[in-house]
């Protein structure tokens, strides 16, 4: 009885790591807005990005100079890149049940804006581990070598922050108009306000408008609304940012 017992737990768990695997086909979104050059990277080949490309796990994404771009999640949540910034798929597992998902994605330079939908999302950096639940936040990864950080702001709700090696023990948790940093090897920096006016010129720095979907024979359920003069978007369903800001090139400076 206890070796059919046995055989029966190993049986489960192979069914269990089957149902929840991620294959390297699975679609988790797709290309919403193109600003510039943006590239999509699978397999080794290297594409220009363009609207309504599908995005499939272990696919990188990445801008250039003066180049941004964003990406809708089928749980709904919205990733804005900034200009020279690379991104990849990490991790991908979608209930269509539950209607959520468990995502990491890996930042491995730039800057990124995030609006979480129905997910449990982690964003890994070189230096650190930031994860939420249906909030708004914005990550940066700046320097090299014992100098670089990861960089933290919560723009809504809260995010957890560590350090990306898990010997390293501490973290702190960010709520609405608080900031953070990670460096290499340390534990999180002690939580402080963020400065109204850094928020606003970082929101800048990942705001994309650009070339986007015409098409309206869209089977997701988003429809697209025009946005401007020749330009078309989807509406995806969160609040999005204003149309009117400009962005701004700044060195993000914390106070002592």
């Amino acid at each position: 009885m206890k070796k059919h017992g046995f055989i029966i737990l190993i049986c489960l768990s192979l069914i269990f790591i089957i149902a929840t695997k991620s294959y390297p086909d699975t679609e988790a979104g797709e290309i919403l807005t193109v600003k510039g050059n943006v590239y999509l990277i699978r397999d080794a080949r290297k594409d220009n990005a363009e609207p309504r490309m599908r995005i499939l796990l272990k696919d990188t994404v990445e801008t250039d100079r003066k180049s941004r771009t964003k990406l809708f999640f089928i749980d709904d949540s919205i990733l804005n890149l900034g200009e020279l910034s690379r991104i990849e798929i990490e991790e991908y597992l979608y209930s269509p049940e539950k209607k959520r998902s468990k995502s990491i994605y890996r930042l491995l330079n730039g800057l990124l804006k995030i609006v979480v939908g129905n997910s449990d999302l982690e964003i890994h950096t070189p230096t650190a581990v930031a994860a939420a639940r249906g909030t708004k936040f914005i990550i940066w990864v700046e320097g090299s070598g014992k100098e670089m950080f990861t960089g933290i702001i919560t723009m809504e709700s809260e995010v957890v922050v560590k350090n990306i090696i898990e010997s390293i023990a501490g973290e702190v948790t960010l709520k609405s108009g608080q900031m953070s940093r990670v460096y290499m090897g340390k534990p999180p920096e002690a939580v402080q306000p963020a400065d109204i006016e850094i928020i606003r010129q970082l929101d800048g720095q990942t705001m994309v408008l650009g070339k986007t979907i015409k098409d309206t024979n869209i089977t997701s359920g988003r429809l697209p609304v025009q946005a401007g003069e020749d330009l078309f978007m989807f509406q995806p369903p969160v609040s999005q940012e204003p149309a009117t800001q400009t962005p701004v090139t700044i060195e993000v400076i914390f106070p002592e």
